[in-house]
């Protein structure tokens, strides 16, 4: 019996974009490893910076230095404003963050409480939407990364992050969806579905169901969102969902 063409093509394409995720992959890493020296430098300022806003008092209580009087800014919201638009202090700074998150959580969860209250994150997200396609993200991967950036601003922050889509490659959409998942918008979630719809944008149902399966928030609520949704999308995004929520 003769095979389906149709099914050599889907295979084909499906094979192209893992290509292109593993080549993009190898981009950001390369990108990640540039001049290593400065790079090793920038991760002790920012591992020292992290250390003089953190500290564990009495072995139980998370405390913040450097506290912030109502409507003023202060000195490290300015340092974060002035230096993360720049992708390598980024990363650095996110290795930093990640190893306070890991050693000390309460700590990192006082912290990112303080700072996302601020609305630093959402005003480096706006700075980020004007740069390149890999420096995007590399944005993207960072609230994916640590998504209590958005605490507050969980709907002004995914509008932001969907805004990268636009002129990018399926390695950029895919942090842009996690990212909208990790942080719990559910009107994000949606928002990006609909964009990879109405664009024709090439996403695999499993990847999606993938990224979805992490969302933070209520799954249920997801589910009843997107299943009304989704029976006017095209057909990858359409299994994706019912593959998770059509039992």
């Amino acid at each position: 019996m003769a095979s389906d063409p149709r099914i050599y093509a889907l295979i084909g394409i499906f094979m192209v974009a893992c290509i292109a995720l593993i080549v993009f992959n190898f981009a950001i890493v390369r990108y990640h490893k540039r001049q290593t020296a400065p790079a090793a430098g920038k991760l002790k300022m920012w591992n020292f910076e992290l250390y003089k806003q953190t500290a564990i008092k009495g072995g139980s209580k998370s405390v913040i230095r450097g506290g912030m009087r109502p409507g003023t800014t202060s000195r490290h919201e300015r340092l974060l404003l002035r230096k993360l638009p720049n992708a390598e202090h980024l990363i650095a700074y996110s290795e930093a963050l990640q190893n306070v998150k890991d050693r000390q959580p309460m700590a990192y969860s006082s912290y990112m409480s303080t700072y996302s209250k601020t609305a630093v994150f959402h005003k480096l997200a706006d700075v980020y939407s004007r740069k390149s396609c890999i420096e995007r993200t590399c944005y993207a991967d960072f609230i994916g990364s640590f998504p209590e950036a958005a605490e507050l601003s969980q709907g002004q922050l995914a509008d932001s992050l969907i805004s990268y889509i636009d002129d990018s490659n399926i390695y950029c959409r895919t942090k842009v969806l996690r990212a909208c998942c990790r942080i719990g918008s559910l009107q994000g979630v949606a928002n990006v579905l609909q964009l990879f719809h109405d664009r024709s944008l090439f996403m695999h149902k499993q990847l999606l169901a993938n990224e979805l399966a992490d969302f933070s928030g209520d799954q249920s609520l997801l589910g009843e969102r997107l299943w009304d949704e989704c029976k006017s999308w095209n057909d990858n995004i359409s299994e994706a969902v019912v593959s998770l929520w059509g039992h």
